[in-house]
């Protein structure tokens, strides 16, 4: 994935430790050291995490939305069985209104499958995979079924990823950061 403008974000892993009750997997550390909060082809946004809730962040599904019975519809019925929607914590969404969470089951981070709701299936479907393997099977066309509701990002031949702070300032000099020219 090509990196437009300044790299990644510096966190404080303790502190989002003790804020959010779970320790981040690995890859997602490294992930937000090079990347940072962004997006990749405009399509997908991800999140890092922050202590501010009024800023866009890693985050749980809101309260809200788990008392709603159609917000606990998976693909595979069985994972309705085996994992809790409160157990989610989102990094990312697309602009098709998709869902990137990690399943927040079991101690080991690294361990944690991606599960991805897609508004155009109305269902939950689980990935055994990390954060960044997650995405690289996704840019490169590696999944049998799309799992998000576009398939603009599927088997890209050269992603491109946006730090949030690189586009505000783009923006702020009326430059359209996504052109392709």
């Amino acid at each position: 994935m090509t990196r437009l403008g300044v790299g990644g974000d510096v966190v404080d892993w303790k502190a989002a430790e003790i804020e959010y009750g779970v320790r981040f997997p690995l890859d997602y550390i490294d992930f937000v050291a090079n990347f940072g909060e962004g997006s990749v082809e405009k399509i997908l946004w991800i999140t890092i995490p922050a202590l501010n809730p009024m800023v866009r962040r890693v985050d749980r599904l809101p309260e809200e939305l788990l008392e709603i019975p159609e917000a606990n519809e998976w693909a595979d019925p069985s994972a309705a069985e085996k994992y809790r929607l409160e157990d989610l914590l989102v990094w990312g969404e697309t602009n098709e209104a998709d869902v990137l969470a990690w399943i927040t089951h079991g101690s080991t981070p690294e361990e944690w499958p991606v599960a991805v709701f897609s508004r155009s299936e109305s269902t939950w479907s689980v990935h055994h995979c990390t954060m960044t393997k997650f995405l690289v099977r996704l840019l490169h066309g590696g999944f049998d079924r799309c799992p998000i509701s576009t398939k603009a990002l599927s088997g890209l031949a050269h992603p491109r990823f946006l730090h949030a702070r690189e586009e505000a300032r783009l923006k702020d000099l009326a430059i359209n950061p996504w052109s392709r020219d």
